[in-house]
Formats: structure tokens, sequence, C-alpha cells
């Protein structure tokens, strides 16, 4: 969006709100002025308005400031007004019941990569960055990796040039050719890695979900750290590539006796 159409105190509340969301123990105003780089007495005012909005509290006994019930109440209407087909959220909690890791759901919704669903598993591992509604860094997670496999040519490099990537980790691999050899491997293989090129010490999984269209709707993904990603990769991988398979045609895909799920063209659509 041009610069002449944005609001600049608005722009700098949402950045705050982005902030405290990353600091669920709370955290004090100095400290969001020195990460934002907002002057200390502008983020006075502008934390002020949030709690008068009653999007911010204060915790008067340990001086921080935190993200009250009213964000919660915003991020409940979101998840309700997504449209993730019964088939897919009930697989996302299957997947996170037997395997007792946190599964996720995103869309290609729009030329954007949205999470749209997330089942939580039981241990102790929680990416806590990752919540409904967050669609950057597509390039180097495996939600993202296992649907940009299947838009065209034209539609991968107008994302890119959208969402330039960023590398997050030392396995970040983000020039052009690897994300090239990326979407190859993605597509032959029907699934997607990310061997803590996202965060440091954790892995996931991606495979694709296609729909009637015979199309790209989106991906399932389940993440795991590093020492049970070894230990289970292979047994984990073959689950969810069999039942998102399944749940791919409950969606109405259809695949032929020479066909499989990973060769469908290459597609525009969202689906």
């Amino acid at each position: 969006m041009a610069e002449s159409w944005t609001i600049k105190s608005l722009s700098r509340g949402l950045h705050l709100l982005d902030l405290l969301g990353e600091q669920p123990a709370g955290t004090t105003i100095k400290w969001l002025s020195r990460v934002s780089g907002i002057p200390i007495s502008t983020c006075y005012h502008l934390i002020n308005t949030l709690v008068d909005c009653g999007y911010v509290k204060k915790d008067r006994e340990r001086h921080v400031y935190i993200l009250s019930h009213k964000v919660s109440y915003l991020h409940s209407q979101i998840q309700s007004q997504q449209t993730v087909p019964i088939e897919l959220q009930d697989l996302a909690h299957e997947m996170s019941r037997h395997w007792h890791e946190t599964t996720y759901v995103a869309k290609w919704d729009g030329d954007e990569i949205v999470i749209q669903y997330i089942a939580e598993g039981n241990q102790a591992l929680k990416v806590r960055s990752l919540y409904v509604g967050y669609y950057e860094h597509a390039f180097v997670h495996a939600l993202g990796k296992a649907i940009l496999a299947y838009v065209s040519p034209k539609t991968f490099h107008q994302y890119y040039l959208r969402h330039p990537p960023v590398i997050r980790t030392e396995h970040s691999r983000i020039q052009w050719n690897d994300l090239q050899h990326a979407r190859l491997v993605t597509r032959e293989r029907g699934y997607s890695l990310d061997e803590e090129e996202w965060e440091e010490g954790v892995c996931c999984i991606g495979v694709p979900i296609f729909n009637y269209t015979q199309s790209i709707w989106g991906s399932i993904a389940i993440s795991l750290p590093r020492s049970r990603y070894d230990r289970l990769h292979a047994s984990l991988l073959a689950d969810l590539l069999q039942r998102s398979t399944k749940v791919s045609q409950e969606l109405g895909f259809r695949v032929s006796s020479d066909q499989h799920p990973e060769r469908v063209e290459y597609t525009k659509s969202t689906g």
C-alpha cells in the first residue's frame, strides 16, 4: 500500500500489538520502544490508547503491559469465520492426537499463504510465532513450500516479488536456484520439508491439499523438535501422506490410475 494511504500512528499501534503478542508474560514500554524504534513518549501515548480501547491491559503488580481478552475475542471471531473444510479440521486433530505434535493448516487464499487452523499437540514444543492469520516466510516453512510447489511459474515469481525471502536460520535456503529446486523436489516426492529453516531445533513436514477444481487448496503440516523428527520422520510422513490424500479425494480431487496428487498441473486458482 502506498505510504500516502497509511495512517502512521495506526501502523505503529498495530506493530506494538504484534510485539506484545510475542511476549505472553508481558513487557514494558521501554522494551517496546527499544525494539520497535518508536520514541518512548509516542509509545506511552499509543499504549495508553490501546489500554483505553480495551486491547491492552496493565499488570499493576509487575508493572508490565499484556494483551487483553479483547484480542482473544478477535482471534476467536477469525477462527469462526474461516472456511476450513471439516475434513481438514478432523485430519489436523487426528494427526495431533495420534502423534502428540502441533498440526497446522494453511490455505492458498487470494494469492497469499495464510495459516487458517491449528490443532495443538500435548508435547512441550509450541511454535508461538505461528498463529491463525500468519502469512510470512512461506519460502522456509513446510506449509508454504507445499503450496508454492503447485502454483504456476508466473504466480510463483509474483509471490517472490511481493514477499522477498528472508534468512531465518543458518539452514535457510533462499537463493532463487534453491527455491526452484525445492519446488521441483516437493512436486516429485509429494511433500515438503523444513529442517530447521524456519526455527532452530524445529522441523516440519508438509503435504499439499487439493480439491474438486483439481488444483491446490492449501497444505497441512506437522511440526516437531529435531530429536523426535529424526526418530519419527519416516512413519509420520507415511501416515500424513496417506491421510492427506484421502482428504483431498473427499474434497473432490480425482486421482486416475496413472496420476498421483504430486503430478497435478500448475494452477493459479485459489480453489
